[in-house]
This record gives structure tokens, sequence and C-alpha cells, in this order.
């Protein structure tokens, strides 16, 4: 569990250490590109202009901007920018984000502001501008729990958009801080599917009311804006989001109720826009976190609250608010919601959870991905190890095996219904239901089998594997294979470039070079992982070039290529599970004898890890909400055994000594952790 630990922390320092391409000189060119919108419309398409405009007049940098008519214009417009040889540009909200990050990877020399977008470990020209709306929410709550005193009520509610994570910060920001003021405050609340929805929205408010409700805060786009119009006009108090809504969706006081908006929790996103900028007009790299977010808070004077305008209440409750600022600026006061994921830092429940525990649990039960407990895929692996764990610590046990995608909900759920205290689930297919089940149900533990978990509920675990030294083992093996044939050439063929298959590319490039630096190594993505006629075609080119040794790592394209190359009588390796047993039919298929192993995840051992941690009750090393890392050192990555094929001993002998100072950590495998990119 250390290693983990070392991990993540050696993570975050990589990402906190992301260069600065180009910006020691400082720029002298900006150029804005609009969401859909204009720069006076009064949303973050303004906001963003002011502060570009504000840092382009104090750094005399020349200005110019693009206002998107439709979402189809937004990779054009920024291209214009580029074309016209723009230093910086700028990108607002969160539907830009792909085209920026595209535009960023394909022009290293320009640097890309993102407002509202979302950057983790990406291009080190990119940075996304993000906000602490748990705060803005809490100074809304301290706002509304004031006034709805004032009219001698204890009850405030709010409407709210999709639960992602600014929403709920938004929400539980708002609580904490109503609860702050009124430690009894009866808080009324409700997320709606969908952020365009403002008939819903005022259909929620009005029940609120119904309710008691003296204050209605609005967070979920033109879904809170219905809510909190539809209050306004019953004589409601109501508080907006994002932008001051007063200017925007109560038409400068012309819309009827505008007197009863009282503020708007904001984003002081010409503040961010200005601070980047003006990082990059100084060429102060040290300001400018490339690769990741600059996140505004109330000390940055990032987030805060609108003015009342036309609203009839005490300026004294804008002082408490103002007083409560100051506070979270020198520490002494804490929202309680965790700034990424917008939970709740659920402390309380986390103690009563770790006593709970103490005993450890006494049930499992498995989901299984499409498929059965004996196909020799993942769901065969993870019910070895469940069934492992389960034999060495007396615990009840039961698997479901699914039948369609369409199942996975109702599976999970019935092991729910059963009782059971700790669920895997198989696949990433399968996340999204693991999920939205860890948080509806805190007391039971979910493990997910090649999961990505981030800030995720802190009773769920994404177990996920090394994949780069599985491959470099791999890429180790295939060399001395090539070597021992007197050939220079070996391939890859690969599914659609996401992380894990490139971290699979690279780590088996980057061991092959390490046994021989001049190796000929050919290699394709696919982009498709179920196109299998492919993959045999790209393999048979790269036999027709002389390749002797053939890497297959991207499912049904991957298998498809290493069955076709060993039918040709070259040798082949497989990946995740031991393809000779899979799609070899454990020796019963033409062609068996030439694979000679497949690069392994030991899923077997990374539930059984798991497991048996949650059995004996240990939750100091239980990384809830995050992700087990299996690597080499904990069994947790590997090749699969040779079977049938003709390889001499001395060659894995060679084999085993560099995968042995893999292990022991003597050498590294080059690549990226998160991103499968080569390291520089």
């Amino acid at each position: 569990m250390k290693k983990l630990a070392i991990f993540l922390g050696l993570l975050a320092l990589l990402l906190s250490l992301a260069p600065l391409a180009g910006a020691q000189d400082g720029v002298e060119t900006l150029c804005l590109v609009t969401d859909l919108g204009r720069v006076n419309d009064g949303t973050f398409n303004q906001f963003a202009h002011e502060g570009a405009l504000q840092a382009a007049d104090e750094f005399d940098l020349e200005y110019r901007w693009i206002e998107t008519q439709a979402e189809t214009d937004y990779e054009a417009n920024i291209q214009t920018c580029i074309d016209e040889g723009f230093e910086v540009i700028i990108t607002v909200g969160f539907l830009i984000a792909d085209a920026t990050n595209a535009a960023a990877a394909a022009n290293p020399d320009v640097h890309f502001l993102g407002v509202d977008q979302f950057v983790m470990g990406g291009p080190t020209n990119y940075v996304g501008i993000q906000f602490r709306e748990d705060q803005s929410g809490f100074l809304a709550g301290v706002l509304a729990a004031q006034v709805a005193a004032s009219v001698g009520s204890d009850t405030v509610a709010g409407v709210y958009g999709i639960d992602i994570p600014p929403v709920k910060k938004f929400r539980n920001g708002f609580e904490q801080g109503a609860r702050y003021i009124n430690p009894d405050m009866n808080l009324l609340g409700v997320y709606i599917d969908n952020f365009v929805a403002p008939d819903r929205g005022a259909s929620a408010a009005e029940q609120f009311i119904g309710e008691g409700a003296s204050v209605i805060f609005g967070a979920g786009g033109p879904t809170g804006t219905g809510g909190i119009l539809a209050a306004a006009q019953q004589g409601i108090y109501v508080i907006g989001v994002d932008q001051d809504e007063y200017v925007t969706s109560f038409g400068g006081g012309e819309t009827p109720g505008s007197e009863y908006i009282i503020s708007s929790a904001i984003k002081r996103v010409d503040q961010g826009v200005y601070d980047m900028v003006a990082a990059l007009a100084h060429g102060d790299a040290e300001s400018f976190p490339g690769g990741g977010i600059y996140l505004m808070d109330v000390a940055l004077n990032g987030v805060g609250l609108a003015e009342k305008h036309d609203a009839d209440i005490d300026d004294a409750f804008f002082a408490m608010a103002d007083e409560v600022a100051a506070m979270m600026i020198a520490g002494t006061v804490s929202t309680g919601v965790d700034p990424v994921s917008g939970d709740l830092a659920m402390d309380d429940m986390m103690d009563a959870q770790a006593d709970a525990m103490a005993m450890g649990v006494e049930t499992v039960c498995l989901v299984t991905d499409l498929g059965r407990v004996n196909d020799g895929t993942f769901n065969q692996s993870a019910h070895e190890g469940a069934v492992a764990a389960a034999d060495e610590y007396d615990l009840e046990y039961t698997f479901i095996e699914t039948q369609a995608e369409t199942d996975y909900e109702a599976n999970i759920n019935t092991c729910i219904d059963e009782g059971f205290e700790v669920i895997v689930t198989v696949g990433f297919l399968i996340a999204d239901a693991t999920y939205a089940a860890a948080e509806a149900n805190p007391d039971v533990y979910f493990l997910g089998v090649d999961q990505f978990v981030m800030d995720g509920p802190s009773n769920y675990v994404g177990i996920q594997f090394r994949e780069d030294q599985s491959g470099f083992m791999t890429g180790v093996l295939a060399a001395f294979v090539a070597e021992w044939q007197g050939s220079d050439m070996i391939a890859g063929v690969y599914g659609i470039d996401i992380p894990p298959v490139k971290r699979f590319r690279n780590g088996y490039e980057q061991g092959a070079r390490h046994v021989n630096a001049d190796l000929n190594i050919l290699g394709v993505y696919i982009d498709s992982f179920v196109a299998p006629d492919r993959g045999a075609s790209a393999a048979l080119q790269f036999i027709g070039e002389g390749a002797t040794v053939l890497f297959g790592g991207g499912g049904p394209t991957g298998t498809g290529a290493i069955r076709a190359g060993a039918l040709e009588g070259v040798y082949v390796i497989g990946v995740d599970k031991d393809e000779w047993l899979t799609s070899f039919g454990a020796g019963e298929t033409p062609g068996s004898e030439f694979i000679i192993s497949s690069a392994m995840k030991r899923v077997d051992q990374g539930v059984f890890d798991m497991v048996a941690m949650l059995a004996e009750g240990d939750l100091s090393d239980f990384p809830g909400g995050g992700i087990f890392m299996m690597d080499a050192a904990m069994n947790g990555v590997g090749l699969a055994p040779p079977h049938e094929s003709d390889i001499p001993q001395e060659v894995w002998d060679k084999v085993d000594a560099v995968n042995a100072r893999l292990i022991a950590g003597e050498i590294e495998t080059g690549v990226n952790l998160i991103s499968g990119d080569l390291l520089e």
C-alpha cells in the first residue's frame, strides 16, 4: 500500500512541475473565442472578454475576439486565432474544451486558457481556469439563512441540475453555509437530470415553496434559472449562479420579480483570465500551471456574491458574508466540501464506517462483465481472486454472470438487496453503474476491476494496473526472442490509442529498446477494438516487412493480429489475460505453439488483496475514492507462461534477469503512468 501512496505523491509532484513552454519573454498578442454568444451577453463570454480587455490594456497587448455562432464553429474559430499568429488563445466554457485540448496538443508554442475547463495532465501549454464553487455556494448559504431568519423562516431550498462535481460543490457548499448560520436549518433540494429543463426547475421551486421555503437557490443552467424565475414571480427571495443573474436572467431589473433576486453565487471569470494573461505577459512561468488547472478561490477574488441590486434586504447580511469570506481566506472556516468531487468531507461518517469495519466484512458478491466466471477473461480472474479470499477468510461468496450490458445495474442491485457488504464488478463498461451504486449505498464497499476512480465515493476503489510495466516485460521478451532468431525487427498491433493501450505500446517499445537500442519496431493503432480482420491485415503487412515477433494489444483487434501471425509461423504475444488459454483454446487453435506469452494484468491478485484488506478490517491503507495500483512488485502485472512454445530456457533466463531489476525499481519504463505518453 505504501507503493500506492508513493505513486500518487509522485503523480501530484509531476503534475505540479509541468513546464511552461516559451513564456519566459512575455507574450504580446491575445485572442478570445466565445462559447455560443457575444462578448456583451452578460455571461462567461462577457466576463472573459472583460478580463482579457483589462490585461490587454494594462500590458499593451494586441487583442481580438471571435464570437461563436454554432458549436460546429469551435475548431475553425480557434484555428483562425492560430493562423493569425496569436500567442495566447482564450476559449470559454466546457463545451469547447475538446477542441481546445486538441489545438493545444497540435500547437505547443501557443498558450491556451480554457474558462471552466478541467485540465489534468494535459498539454503543458494549456491551463483550465476552474473555480471553488463550494466556497461561492457556502457564501450564498450564509446569505440565504440570514434572509430566511429575517422573515421568520427556517427553510431554504435549492434547484440543481445534473449532479456533476461543480453542481454538487454548489449544493453542498450552499447547505453547509446555511447550517453555519443555523445548524437546525431545514434544507430542501433536488437534482434534475437536465440542465435545460426550466419548466421542471419551476415545478420543483413551486413544490419547495409549498413546503415552506423562503429562499431558493438555483444552480443548474436554464433548469435552475427556471426555478428562481418562477419563485421570484411568487414573491420568494432567490439567488442565482455563475454570473449575476439580475443582469442576465432578470434583464437588469426589467423582468417581473427582479426585486426578489438578492444575489448570485458568481465565478469571477474576468479575474481568472486577467491573472493568467498577466502571468504570460510577464513571462512568469512559475505562475502558469501548464497541463493543469488554475483554481480560483475566495483568496484570489475568484468566487463570491453579486450585489443585491433592487432587493430590499439588510446590508448587514452581506457584511456577515464578507466576514465569513475573510475567515475562509484566513483558514479558520472551511466549507466541509471536497473541492474536486463536490462530496461532503464526511469525517464522522468515515469514523463510524471504520468502527463498523473493525471486525471485518463477512460477505462478498461479484458481478461479471458480459460472460461467465470460467470464460478465461477478467471475469474468471476476478472470480478466482474472490474465491481465494473467501476461502482464506471464511466469507460468504456468490457471483452473478451478466448476460447483457443492460443488466449491470440490476445485477449490482441484487447484490445490494441481498445484503452483501463487498461488491466486485468487472470491467470498465460497468464503471458508471458501479459509481452510481457506491454513491447511493455508502455502507457497502465496491471494488471495480479495470475501473479508473479519482475523487470518487470513499467506499469505491478502482483496481488498476501498470500496463507500462507489463508492456515493458513483453518488449524485453520480444527483443531477446528476435535476437535468438537473428532478427532486428518486431511489431505491435494496437486498438484505439486510449491511455491503457498507449501504456502497453510505449512500455513494449521501451522494453525492447532497453535490450537493443537499434531494434526496428513497427506498430499501428487501429481505431476499433473489435476489428480482428483489420488486426490480421496489419499483422500480415508487418510480417511482410520482416517482423519476427508480434504483440497484440487491443481486444479482438489485437487478437486477430496474433492469430494471423501465429498461423504464419511468427512468434506472438497476447495481452491482459493468458491468451494461450482463451484466444488459442488452450492449445486447440492452430498456431497455438507460436504464442510465447501474454502481457498479463493479475486481476485475481488485485481482487484478493482488496477483499483481504476489508476482511481483516484494515482501513488504514484502503484507497477509498481512488485507485489500487497493481504493479510488478505487487505481482500485479507480469508475463504468462510459455506453454507449448520452443523458446529456449536461456532466453527466458535473460528476460527474468531484466524483469527482476524492473520489479526491484532499478529500471523505469519511461512511460507516463496516467496518459501513457513517453516521458521526455
